[in-house]
């Protein structure tokens, strides 16, 4: 699609020169100063679709590169993806500024250490990205689906292996800064997690809570706190909630149910 867009920018731009040669420029008539300025206005209207092609790739490759360097504890390639005012909300906490970002996915997630430990499975896939632009260019909006598969081995003695399947929804948005685009803010929105012995069949059935009682919150001891805490109002499963999307229907134009 990008190489249909130039060679279409190409023609166009090719008649436009024919039809505004010095030569012509005395002969001109009207119905081709008609044709010029239909043909510059179409040639303004490719310019900025490509661009916002190009937009939404450069924001895809962003969003993939972030899973990618989860997969392998490379926090600091993944901090530099970010803002320096950035906001991250994890199931952890929010955490603000990229500073802090930093700390806790170096600290809290990979233990103080770069790279992934020996024994360990982190795999981190950034799937179905829907990629919306503003007008201005200035500023997007993304929204995606994780699917992690989380582990580690067991110590010589058989104990402390673990492993899970874990997913979830980002919705993140991004601004282009000095040419390229960054995150802005992120929010991951905790679907599932489960063992993979037995799998979901181990999820405790959804129980409603009852009125004026908050649920119970896991309580996490982190090396690097959260600047505030995390409130998800849909828990993930087995709840079956909804969370937010940033877009309308792109057929029909209806809001996104609440």
């Amino acid at each position: 699609m990008k190489t249909i867009g130039l060679l279409k920018v190409a023609a166009l731009a090719a008649a436009l020169a024919g039809l505004a040669t010095p030569a012509s420029y005395a002969a001109v008539s009207a119905e081709d100063a008609k044709t010029i300025a239909a043909l510059s206005t179409e040639l303004d209207q490719l310019e900025t679709e490509l661009v916002k092609a190009e937009d939404v790739a450069a924001i895809k490759r962003l969003q993939r590169a972030y899973g990618y360097y989860l997969d392998k504890g490379l926090w600091a390639d993944l901090a530099e993806l970010f803002t320096d005012d950035a906001r991250a909300a994890y199931p952890a906490g929010v955490f603000v500024g990229k500073k802090n970002i930093t700390q806790h996915v170096w600290r809290n997630v990979g233990d103080g250490e770069i790279g992934l430990k020996d024994n360990r499975l982190y795999n981190h896939m950034v799937l179905q990205p829907v990629v919306n632009v503003a007008p201005d260019g200035k500023t997007a909006k993304g929204r995606w689906r994780v699917l992690a598969m989380i582990g580690r081995l067991a110590d010589a003695d058989g104990k402390n292996g673990s492993a899970m399947w874990a997913g979830g929804i980002y919705e993140n948005q991004y601004v282009k800064q000095n040419g390229v685009w960054k995150i802005s803010d992120l929010i991951y929105y905790s679907d599932y997690s489960y063992p993979y012995e037995g799998g979901i069949a181990k999820v405790a059935p959804y129980k409603e809570p009852e009125p004026g009682v908050a649920p119970p919150r896991r309580q996490m001891r982190l090396a690097q706190p959260p600047d505030a805490p995390r409130n998800q109002a849909c828990p993930g499963l087995p709840a079956a909630c909804y969370e937010p999307y940033h877009y309308n229907n792109p057929v029909s134009g209806r809001e996104p149910p609440k």
